[in-house]
């Protein structure tokens, strides 16, 4: 591990005085516990020891942790694929593609899940072995030793929460969203906790509202950048969104209140997007994308994509990031549907908002956008229908469908093909973190 320039730079803290011989230093008998190299024994036990501490845990063993290189890490990835996954001719990607969550020019859903994992994640849990794999990318020292406070967090979260049991309801897109923000939220806000007061820092010198500014900023950004997958953006949401939620339970409840949110976690992507404690709407979820779907077409993907999608494509459409907040924070639920006859795939997204006004602004952003896609949305009661084909005829016929619920075409939830998650996630640390350097000090 390369030698950190980050406690160099302890010396100079930004506060009223400056930078200078004035500026008290950082305690260095903390800064020496932290000086490992996370693939030394010694190192690992100090680091899970501490992190088990702090979360009230004693005598649980630690996971066992493996380091490989970024080509094993690749190879290891592609050798469970289907090639067949790759062709981009499936359903699921021309329809993802048609609404815009994924790029025009990605190859496949698959493709782009894969990539991601590959070349965003610098670590991860696996819950079925209880072990942690390491992407060496050749971190600094500290760097690596919140990777592993965070991957640690998740083993211990496992043996606390059970992790499959917390996750089990999520079955949809929107669902995995909102309890990965408890454990991706948990787990950042754990390791950064752990590494600043390993540094010496008093919890008061923590400036956590101006962290989770810049995160949260820095989030909405890459949600409104086309040249991002939407599906990227929202596999990286628990990181920022989930953080700022989490950090606000744990300095609220502490532990009894950390263990409230396993219990009991969000079901939406929206409870983060509002904050702990915001006053939420009822959620009114539509049965179904479309009551009448046209004759010949299958349903090959059915699943709620949330309030951060919502949010995401009304940026890419052209809207202000104030009004798209506004328009999301008011959803109340929806449903996407891919249809598929054979040679021409349909999405239509049903998207549910408490008012009219933010309902017709997603009309409107959709039938406003000029470029060359062959998409529409009709305002229906509290509904939004955007439709997208692979032409226009086909659109035209979808959009005449008649929007009224048909007893005949409700599909029993028992039989209902949900998706589960879109975007990219299970317990590992993205590489794309930042720890404040140094933290924000409130002297």
């Amino acid at each position: 591990m390369k030698r950190l320039a980050f406690l160099i730079g302890l010396a100079c803290i930004g506060g009223p005085l400056g930078c200078g011989d004035d500026v008290p230093p950082v305690p260095s008998t903390r800064i020496d516990e932290v000086n490992c190299d996370i693939g030394d024994a010694a190192c690992q036990r100090q680091i899970y020891d501490s992190v088990a501490a702090m979360l009230g845990v004693e005598g649980i063993e630690r996971p066992s942790i493996r380091t490989i290189s970024v080509d094993q890490h690749a190879e290891e990835v592609r050798a469970g694929l289907n090639l067949e996954d790759l062709t981009g001719e499936d359903a699921a990607t021309r329809g993802l593609r048609l609404m815009g969550f994924i790029p025009a020019v990605s190859e496949s859903l698959t493709e782009t899940q894969v990539e991601y994992w590959i070349n965003a994640i610098a670590a991860y849990y696996s819950r079925s072995s209880r072990s942690i794999t390491v992407i060496d990318r050749d971190y600094d020292e500290l760097d690596g030793q919140v990777i592993l406070a965070h991957e640690f967090t998740h083993a211990i979260q496992d043996i606390q929460f059970n992790l499959n049991t917390v996750s089990a309801g999520a079955d949809t897109e929107d669902g995995v969203m909102g309890v990965r923000g408890v454990i991706e939220g948990d787990a950042t806000h754990t390791s950064f906790a752990w590494i600043y007061e390993k540094l010496g820092y008093l919890p008061e010198e923590i400036d956590w509202d101006a962290i989770h500014e810049e995160r949260n900023d820095g989030a909405r950004a890459s949600a409104g950048d086309p040249e991002v997958a939407l599906i990227d953006s929202a596999s990286s949401f628990p990181y920022t969104y989930g953080f700022d939620f989490m950090t606000a339970i744990t300095l609220s409840g502490g532990l009894t209140g950390r263990a409230a949110a396993f219990e009991s976690p969000p079901s939406t992507a929206l409870e983060l997007m509002a904050g702990y404690g915001a006053e939420l709407p009822m959620f009114d979820f539509p049965e179904v994308a479309h009551p009448s779907p046209l004759a010949g077409y299958t349903t090959e993907v059915e699943n709620r994509f949330g309030a951060w999608y919502v949010y995401g494509f009304l940026r890419r459409r052209g809207m202000s990031d104030e009004e798209a907040w506004t328009a999301a924070l008011s959803w109340l639920g929806d449903e996407l549907a891919i249809y598929d006859e054979g040679s021409e795939v349909v999405a239509t997204w049903r998207v549910r908002f408490d008012d009219l006004l933010n309902a017709g602004l997603l009309r409107d952003s959709v039938n406003a956008d000029s470029r060359e896609v062959a998409w529409s949305a009709v305002l229906h009661e509290d509904d939004v229908f955007v439709f997208a084909a692979e032409s226009d005829e086909t659109l035209l016929a979808w959009a005449a469908q008649p929007l009224d619920t048909m007893a005949a075409s409700l599909v029993p939830k028992a039989e209902r093909r949900r998706g589960g998650a879109v975007s990219v996630g299970n317990c590992m640390q993205s590489r794309h973190f930042s720890l404040p350097n140094p933290p924000p000090l409130l002297r």
